[in-house]
């Protein structure tokens, strides 16, 4: 029957043996076990290095380093198109300018010019001006197409047509029915400054 350990040799190897348990217990607890947890975390992070690499592995394969140079390089150009497209801050008048030579060269009667409110965007901000031009729809309607081949983004907005209701020497020269067209004109300019 086993029971208390009565001799002095008994109780010293119950003791040691409590001991040897005890030790044993503060190990796995106190080292073993927070060591396992980060070597989980430690395999997980090992196993995403291991995807991202074997995907970087695949993207090279599929595509060498002179088809990434191209890409760059169109995408770059591609880049150098836009920037050439939207007009600095002082260009502006000069293209508004071109808009207004276009009328005159389609023997159009300008009838008010004024800017709108520029609005202003975080990249880019957006300069109006209100036009009303008088003349035949022909005539018009080049003007509109001029000002769409201009080199920059120009928009004409908000076009509005109205017969002419009192005739003047030109309509009865020309014997073609007077038109007002009244549209807005928008611009976009790159932002240099910070936005408020």
């Amino acid at each position: 029957m086993i029971g208390r350990p009565t001799s002095q040799r008994d109780q010293a190897m119950f003791l040691v043996s409590l001991l040897a348990f005890a030790g044993v217990f503060a190990y796995w607890y106190f080292l073993h076990q927070p060591q396992a947890a980060s070597l989980v975390e430690v395999a997980a992070h090992v196993e995403r290095l291991e995807a991202s690499n074997q995907r970087a592995k695949a993207v090279l394969a599929r595509g060498s380093v002179d088809s990434l140079d191209r890409q760059q390089a169109e995408l770059n150009e591609n880049l150098r198109l836009m920037r050439s497209l939207i007009p600095s801050g002082n260009e502006v008048p000069a293209l508004l300018d071109q808009i207004l030579a276009a009328a005159r060269r389609n023997n159009l009667e300008l009838g008010d010019f004024s800017p709108s409110q520029a609005v202003t965007g975080t990249t880019f901000d957006t300069f109006g001006f209100r036009l009303s031009l008088r003349g035949t729809y022909h005539e018009i309607g080049e003007v509109l197409a001029s000002i769409a081949s201009l080199r920059r983004i120009i928009v004409p907005v908000n076009v509005t047509l109205s017969p002419v209701t009192t005739p003047g020497r030109r309509e009865a020269v020309m014997g073609e029915q007077m038109l007002s067209a009244t549209f807005d004109v928008q611009t976009y300019v790159v932002r240099t400054g910070v936005a408020p």
